[in-house]
């Protein structure tokens, strides 16, 4: 075989190694949304059940949530690579123009503000955190309305007293009741979060409560992480060289994916996971979402 043939050989092989890798992501991407869909969360997001994520987990929670709008899912998977960083996104309808225009400006901010780490970059810290803000306004009302409701709901008692309180003194030492920007709200209840674990009082608290004041708060919380990820200087080259990738929301025929369980055990252990599935085995509608994405037994555990 000539060198040149050789050569041409060694690329093919490189060619078709890559192609496999590709294959591999979109598996993986899919397998995660499929997850989404079926129990109606994105992907990674802050929660209970996944308590013990590596960094790239986190990150990828923390952009899956600032990407979710009204009732979407979203899935996100990240590949790290020498001296740059690929991000994927996938969700349960179409890409609009508005979401294009969000993906591009917020990374455009993102990569801003790792280029002038450790300086911090006030204006486009700010306007990173203003699109995100207005982007997913609908879903953080909702949100903010549900624990409005609980605090009428559950207004008797001392610990739901008590954040009202808290948010109460927290609004009037950042601004006014009716200038309140939802996302300061946001970082109030984040700031509440914070306060009550570090008490140990969680488990004295209404749960439904509780669960929806972390709702709120995971967008100021999500937005946190994301710029301290890009301020940090060792993450430098790969978010000034960050690429995004939308892929095809609808799943083609026959595409592979991973089981159920195979998603899910990577982010809980054996007994967290029986726990559970214990969980949505009681939530009608969460099985008969199983039952519709996962269509195939094999890969329905």
């Amino acid at each position: 075989m000539s060198p040149r043939e050789l050569k041409k050989l060694k690329e093919r092989e490189k060619e078709l190694k890559e192609r496999e890798k590709v294959k591999e992501f979109e598996k993986e991407l899919y397998s995660r949304e499929c997850v989404a869909q079926s129990i109606n969360f994105v992907v990674g997001k802050a929660n209970k059940e996944l308590p013990a994520l590596i960094d790239r987990e986190i990150f990828s929670c923390y952009l899956a949530t600032i990407l979710a709008r009204n009732k979407e899912v979203v899935a996100v998977w990240l590949r790290i690579l020498q001296g740059r960083c690929e991000i994927y996104l996938s969700k349960n309808s179409d890409w609009l123009n508005k979401d294009n225009k969000y993906i591009d400006n917020i990374t455009k901010y993102l990569k801003n503000i790792s280029k002038n780490a450790p300086v911090i970059s006030k204006d486009n810290e700010r306007d990173f955190l203003e699109a995100v803000t207005i982007y997913c306004s609908t879903k953080l009302k909702s949100r903010l309305k549900k624990l409005h409701d609980d605090i009428e709901f559950y207004g008797d008692n001392e610990h739901v007293k008590f954040f009202s309180d808290f948010l109460s003194v927290r609004v009037a030492m950042i601004s006014n009741a009716e200038n309140t920007n939802i996302i300061t709200i946001s970082g109030i209840c984040k700031e509440y979060c914070e306060k009550i674990k570090k008490a140990k009082i969680e488990s004295r608290i209404p749960s439904e409560f509780l669960r929806h004041i972390k709702k709120v708060s995971y967008y100021m919380a999500s937005t946190i992480g994301i710029v301290e990820c890009a301020r940090n200087i060792q993450y430098k080259s790969l978010f000034s060289n960050v690429q995004v990738y939308r892929v095809n929301p609808v799943i083609i025929k026959n595409q592979p994916i991973y089981s159920w369980e195979n998603i899910i055990r990577r982010f809980i252990d054996k007994d967290r996971y029986k726990c559970f599935m214990d969980r949505c085995s009681k939530k009608p509608k969460i099985m008969e979402r199983i039952s519709k994405v996962y269509t195939d037994k094999a890969i329905q555990k």
